[in-house]
């Protein structure tokens, strides 16, 4: 089963069913759950584009979970670090407004939210992926940023992907992030994250800094080089879990050119093709609803 492959890169967060706004078969509004999280659709999205990928964080046995479970193994996700829990699973319930969509979500006492259990790390795993609202409330907080500090060999790759209207200790929450920016390889932050985080965070030497700007691109700093590249134009279904495809993107571009290593060594026209190969996916993925990451053959043959 190619969800049983070896996992060479693990996505670590959380698990979240979206409920979406869908079409009734009696004309009515109502919500389609499908998978989010972004973990899960970090992971999704890197098996779709052909990379060996796993998911590590709490998995509910109720019946959102069990769909996740489902959409993850369809895509070919390594699912045997992800914890079983009796808790339910965190939902998201999705509101379309006219500067975007924007979520509720309820969290407390749920399956990703309880995660309490860092596992061993297999041998050879490529890199890990963290962020996103796993790293706001405990135990599992404190859970992932242990299992980051386990990563002595794996590149760590760090999506703040913050979500302010979740934050309820402000000060341990930057705390935290700002300890494990400082094990991160790479750092990846949009600008709604840095309009709440405040400047641009201090690279060392051999970090990379990627900045997501939505429809208008992004950058990606490494050393002392750094481009900026424009998102093609599309006809925008859904934005959401486009930052997670992006994330992906880059990291499937990172794995097959063989250059997904600590530290990275990357040269102006490596650090172009990762960055291009992520807006590409994420551009992809904004024209249909839901986290839809294209496949690899999709990346290669669509243009957005």
């Amino acid at each position: 089963m190619a969800g049983l492959s070896r996992p060479a890169i693990l996505c670590c967060g959380e698990a979240v069913a979206d409920l979406v706004p869908a079409t009734l078969a009696d004309g009515g509004v109502g919500f389609r759950p499908v998978a989010g999280g972004a973990a899960v659709n970090s992971a999704i999205a890197l098996a779709r584009l052909g990379v060996p990928a796993g998911f590590v964080g709490g998995l509910s046995g109720d019946p959102m979970g069990r769909m996740l479970r489902a959409q993850m193994e369809a895509a070919g996700v390594n699912l045997a670090l992800a914890q079983r829990r009796t808790e339910p699973t965190t939902l998201a319930l999705a509101h379309s407004l006219p500067d975007g969509t924007r979520f509720d979500l309820y969290d407390q006492g749920s399956a990703g939210r309880v995660f309490d259990d860092a596992p061993e790390m297999p041998e050879r795993v490529r890199a890990l992926v963290f962020g996103g609202i796993s790293l706001i409330h405990d135990p599992a907080a404190t859970t992932f940023e242990a299992l980051a500090a386990q990563a002595t060999d794996g590149l760590i790759w760090l999506d703040l992907n913050i979500r302010p209207g979740l934050v309820t200790d402000a000060a341990s929450y930057r705390a935290r992030l700002s300890r494990l920016m400082a094990r991160a390889d790479v750092v990846k932050l949009s600008d709604e994250d840095l309009h709440w985080w405040g400047e641009v965070p201090d690279l060392r030497p051999g970090q990379m800094l990627i900045i997501s700007h939505g429809a208008r691109g992004a950058t990606a700093r490494l050393g002392g080089t750094e481009i900026t590249l424009p998102a093609p134009s599309v006809v925008v279904a859904d934005t959401v879990g486009a930052g997670d495809v992006l994330n992906a993107g880059c990291l499937a571009w990172l794995w097959q050119a063989d250059l997904l290593e600590t530290p990275l060594s990357l040269d102006r026209s490596d650090l172009e093709g990762m960055l291009t190969h992520g807006i590409r996916a994420a551009a992809l993925s904004v024209t249909r609803p839901g986290a839809a990451a294209p496949t690899r053959e999709e990346l290669l043959t669509c243009v957005p």
